[in-house]
């Protein structure tokens, strides 16, 4: 029967809203400095070239590029904003001359390399827009170094033109006692339009970070000792909650699935599942693609269409994680199918779903239909 092979739901237990999105802001927009703690040699100029082949800049005038130093040799003492953050998104203009290293420190801790990496075949983890390596000395000689990340391609615009970099991160989540359960995550990370970086963990501070331990939340950095650096557009935004956000999405997700559900409509049915998805019978101790079920379950979708048959679909969670891309949720799903001329007849069926997110939101990747289930079990979880 077509009963015991829905996953379906409203939005009765979390009636979600779209988070609102806060506008981005560009730090750099009044005064250059005011938005940053107080630090020698960083400035603001009115212009900045490369000195071509001497890694240097030449600075001119008074105005809205940031900058801390002309030369190698020279050094700044890291840059921090004020403010702290958490999730965030951050977009950078920069420049760096020949030769030049820098980067930028995701709460002071989690380091995105800036370097001059123009022409290079095989960019690493110290390149520009990998994700740095870790260190630790009690690894041992030569191998204190580990988890840097390079980036998927080498985007890098040669020395002396202004580049960009968009980094979009969610910060690692704590316990109330303090116990860290989901590393900081750079969500996706674009140098000059290129992805570099699509969902990566950082399971620590990254080397030479200026504030040591992981944290929810803290300033943003730019490493000032390692060459000159430039910078003409630093704009931040602040990110609603992950889980929230992906709370809302999933909501959505399966009220269009008991929409489609209650009301026949097949396509829309189908259109809520991934290609490749699977459905797993935990009581006949099977799985197939999901495709063959609902090539079978097409007729009843007609009926329903056709008044022939009522449906009606509900779900209750246990539990539901994710991140970003990807859901595991669980709990107890009650549905009720009543045929032309004859008794309602319910059923309660404990479930687990994968779900996967792409551009075109959230599919279904996995229906496990675990076993059959009591309306006690239904009632323990419903919301207080």
């Amino acid at each position: 029967m077509m009963r015991k092979l829905f996953l379906a739901g409203s939005l009765g237990i979390l009636a979600a809203t779209s988070p609102c999105h806060a506008q981005a802001r560009d730090l750099l927009a009044g005064n250059v400095l005011e938005n940053f703690r107080p630090v020698s040699g960083w400035r603001s100029v009115g212009s900045v070239r490369e000195t071509e082949g001497k890694g240097e800049f030449a600075l001119d005038g008074e105005g809205k590029v940031l900058v801390n130093a002309e030369r190698r040799g020279e050094k700044a003492p890291y840059l921090l904003t004020k403010e702290e953050f958490g999730d965030i998104r951050i977009e950078l203009e920069f420049m760096v001359p020949k030769g030049s290293n820098a980067g930028v420190y995701v709460a002071g801790r989690y380091e995105v390399q800036i370097l001059d990496s123009f022409g290079r075949g095989k960019p690493g983890s110290g390149d520009l827009g990998g994700i740095y390596q870790r260190w630790d000395p009690s690894r041992g000689k030569g191998r204190e170094g580990f988890g840097g990340i390079p980036p998927l391609v080498n985007a890098a615009k040669p020395p002396g033109e202004w580049q960009t970099m968009e980094i979009v991160f969610r910060a690692p989540r704590f316990d109330a006692d303090g116990k860290k359960t989901r590393d900081a995550t750079f969500e996706k990370v674009l140098i000059n339009g290129k992805l570099v970086h699509d969902s990566v963990g950082v399971t620590g501070p990254t080397r030479s970070a200026p504030l040591e331990g992981d944290a929810a939340q803290g300033p943003i950095a730019i490493q000032g000792d390692h060459g000159p650096v430039a910078i003409r557009s630093f704009k931040v935004t602040p990110l609603p909650d992950l889980d929230a956000t992906r709370l809302a999405e999933l909501d959505a997700y399966w009220a269009e699935v008991s929409r489609a559900v209650n009301t026949g409509d097949f396509e829309a049915y189908k259109a809520t599942c991934h290609p490749e998805a699977v459905l797993v019978s935990g009581s006949k101790k099977v799985s197939y693609p999901l495709s063959q079920a609902l090539a079978r379950w097409r007729q009843e979708f007609i009926d329903t269409k056709a008044g022939l048959i009522k449906a009606s679909v509900d779900f209750r969670f246990a539990h539901r994680y994710g991140d970003a891309k990807t859901a595991h949720e669980s709990g107890v799903f009650l549905y009720t199918q009543q045929k032309q001329g004859g008794e309602p007849v319910s059923e309660y069926v404990a479930f687990e779903a994968l779900l996967v997110k792409g551009d075109d939101g959230w599919k279904i990747l996995m229906e496990y239909q675990k076993e059959a289930v009591t309306e006690a079990d239904w009632k323990a979880l419903e919301s207080d």
